[in-house]
């Protein structure tokens, strides 16, 4: 929390109390905390200016008090009793907040105080008043109302006089009886102590940290709803009033209910009306939309926990090291010793993805060391994109829309959808929206003149290309203003920080494609290559050691990000130089990230809601949160099968939205990805799968059968959409 979050929350118009400052009485562990909160208001403020005596902080420039202080350990005071009746007056306003603590002085002066026994008549005294004021018509104490536990304390850093009286035990009781009286304790403030030893000198006063951390707790109990937009993108994962279904999620959802009945009345029907997909296709469009009603159930509403994201560095080295030992214990053979195979890559993939995913959950952005080589993971997967539509291009002369149209299908469709069912932004699953440009780029740089393929000239093409989108880039030429236009609003700043990023490694991804189809034949004869490949390897190890040496002695994130466009492709090509080092392991391959590379784009974008929550600022909580590592197989468990499903139901929606109008075409199961062209059946996609379009068989019109007009009706319609939902 920051000063404008604390002048929103305590002056909210939505606030019954009569003042808007925050109220402190109790001992000196509640005076740290005054402090904290008082520093967030004005940062000169002396923690130890003042001691044993009330404090006042007013809001800068301004006569309002902003927090106040009131030395009183025992409770026992005229302003205590005054609040905890709600007897205010014109000298003292009701606050917004009331925080309330005692316990320590009843240990340390047992003789003067009473002791335990006249702390748990006082404690006693607070609950009958608490639930005195939350009767109808009685004076209400504040808006917020909580009690700090007695502050656990490290015996071996206690003076000798606090030793004597300072009961750990004592202690631990009187927090469970305030426990017990369902007194509105924070409790988390005890084990956040109990946790941090070291935060203590003295062994009773914690750092001025760790009491920060600790306001902030209270701040999000107490101003989460006034300050916080309850709507996506997630800032918060706790305190707050989820929104309600919006009109779209209402609609989704009736449309899932929908395809459910169709699919029971498929069995029952004599005759099936030609307007309703087949039951194969029913039954995935029902699996995709219902895992999306899932997934918003879980990040959307407050029925599945959300537990905050903390970098472990043991915790993110076990789950790597996890991953190693199931890829070792998969290692098998394959059926082709090609170099970058579709198994080869499948598990480069999949591996890539695994190590993402812990990157998130453990919240690593924040290590510039590890920060760095999972930009190179997100290189690695747009190298992809360059050299497999590159070789498929140059190899099938394929420039049709049929073959583009379902990648970028197949690439969008649950990116596309999630933004819509959960109110996000397209540009949150950023890989869905950049790999989508790329395919486009690649297509149009093939495109243009395909006979230059084939010759020198290839290269000059790539060369324009990669000239024309660096301009575009660099002078901000992308057509966002026409975007706004049409009420669609991508952040220009994002989008160019990731296309600049790696806006080199596509095309060196193109480049080594094209040295492979060009020359690969007459490289394997060359009388040097034997010697080539022998010292390729060493080169490799000795790129990737100067690669991390560079990465690591960057002074951050934020310097290396300049750096990256540039040295990226070193790593990636010194990787595949190693992968490919021989027959052996050229024909070999993990199955596990073989697996997991197979469905990769679902893992990629289901982690936002899935597997990690609140737009990836979370994790999501299946069981007791308490068993965190129980919770994340669980979750990963149940994270993975659902992205399996979702898998196959994407690839089935794209081939019913692929199909042709035309009923008496049959069936084929084609790779999307590997797709024959025949010579005299150049559109082999046609035949994808069984299913008319939804909208030509709606209007049984034969014009419906142009793909360029359907890829304007969709345009459109998502534009309406768009708009509608905004």
């Amino acid at each position: 929390y920051a000063y404008d979050d604390v002048v929103r929350c305590m002056k909210s118009p939505r606030t019954t109390s009569v003042g808007q400052y925050a109220l402190f009485i109790g001992d000196s562990t509640v005076r740290d905390k005054f402090f904290a909160w008082a520093r967030l208001v004005d940062v000169d403020v002396d923690g130890d200016a003042k001691v044993h005596s009330d404090i006042t902080v007013r809001w800068p420039g301004e006569a309002g008090i902003a927090a106040l202080f009131v030395w009183d350990p025992y409770l026992k005071g005229e302003v205590a009793q005054q609040v905890l009746h709600g007897a205010y007056n014109e000298t003292l306003e009701q606050p917004r907040l009331v925080l309330l603590g005692a316990g320590a002085w009843h240990l340390r002066y047992a003789n003067e105080s009473g002791g335990i026994v006249n702390w748990r008549r006082t404690m006693d005294g607070v609950v009958q008043r608490l639930a005195e004021s939350r009767r109808d018509g009685a004076a209400p104490i504040a808006d917020h109302v909580y009690l700090s536990p007695v502050a656990p304390v490290v015996p071996d850093k206690l003076s000798p006089e606090r030793l004597a009286t300072l009961d750990p035990a004592a202690i631990t009781w009187m927090n469970a009886y305030m426990q017990a009286a369902e007194l509105p304790v924070f409790s988390s403030w005890t084990d956040m102590a109990r946790a941090r030893p070291l935060e203590t000198t003295d062994g009773l006063h914690y750092s001025a940290g760790l009491e920060r951390a600790a306001v902030n707790l209270l701040l999000n109990r107490v101003c989460n709803r006034d300050t916080i937009d309850p709507h996506p993108p997630m800032r918060t994962t706790c305190c707050f009033e989820y929104p309600a279904p919006g009109s779209f999620v209402r609609w989704y959802a009736a449309a899932t209910l929908t395809a459910l009945a169709l699919l029971v009345a498929h069995s029952r029907w004599a005759t099936i009306p030609r307007i309703v997909p087949s039951a194969a296709t029913l039954r995935q469009l029902l699996v995709f939309g219902g895992i999306l009603l899932i997934m918003f159930v879980c990040d959307r509403t407050p029925l599945f926990e959300k537990l905050h994201k903390h970098y472990i560095a043991w915790v993110f080295t076990a789950m790597l090291a996890l991953a190693t030992v199931g890829g070792a214990a998969t290692w098998s053979a394959d059926k082709s010793e090609a170099f970058l195979g579709r198994a080869q890559t499948d598990e480069w993939k999949g591996w890539m993805q695994i190590v993402i995913l812990a990157y998130h959950a453990m919240n690593a952005s924040g290590v510039s060391g590890i920060y760095n080589p999972v930009r190179v993971l997100v290189a690695m997967y747009l190298f992809m994109t360059g050299y497999g539509h590159c070789c498929f291009f140059y190899a099938k002369r394929d420039y049709g829309l049929q073959r583009l149209t379902a990648v970028l299908l197949r690439t969008n469709v649950l990116a596309i959808a999630l933004a819509y069912v959960m109110g996000t932004s397209y540009m949150d699953y950023y890989f869905a929206p950049l790999s989508s440009a790329w395919v486009l780029i690649v297509w149009a740089t093939m495109r243009v003149a395909p006979a230059a393929n084939y010759t020198h000239l290839a290269w000059a093409k790539l060369a324009a290309s990669a000239v024309i989108m660096c301009l575009i880039n660099g002078l901000h030429l992308w057509p966002f203003a026409l975007l706004e236009r049409l009420g669609v609003m991508w952040s220009a700043r994002e989008w160019e920080f990731r296309f600049g990023t790696d806006i080199y490694i596509v095309y060196v991804g193109m480049a080594v494609a094209l040295v492979r189809l060009q020359y690969g034949s007459q490289l394997l004869v060359h009388p040097r290559w034997p010697q080539l490949v022998r010292w390729s390897v060493p080169a490799s190890i000795l790129g990737l050691v100067l690669y991390f040496y560079f990465e690591l002695t960057r002074a951050s994130k934020f310097e290396y990000n300049k750096w990256h466009p540039y040295v990226s492709p070193l790593p990636v090509l010194c990787f595949i130089v190693l992968r490919n080092a021989n027959a052996y392991l050229r024909s070999h391959s993990s199955a596990m990230f073989r697996a997991a590379g197979l469905i990769s784009l679902e893992l990629f974008i289901a982690q936002f809601h899935l597997f990690l929550a609140a737009d990836t600022k979370a994790i999501l909580v299946l069981v007791d949160s308490r068993l965190w590592f129980v919770n994340f197989g669980v979750t990963a468990f149940v994270f993975v099968g659902l992205c399996q499903a979702l898998g196959s139901a994407s690839g089935t929606i794209t081939a019913w939205l692929m199909a042709k109008v035309s009923v008496d075409a049959p069936a084929v199961d084609i790779p999307m990805s590997e797709l024959p062209v025949a010579a005299d059946r150049p559109r082999a996609l046609d035949r994808l799968a069984s299913d008319p379009p939804l909208l030509a068989r709606m209007a049984s019109l034969p014009i419906f059968d142009s793909l360029a007009l359907r890829w304007v009706i969709g345009l459109f319609a998502l534009v309406l959409l768009n708009n509608y939902y905004d």
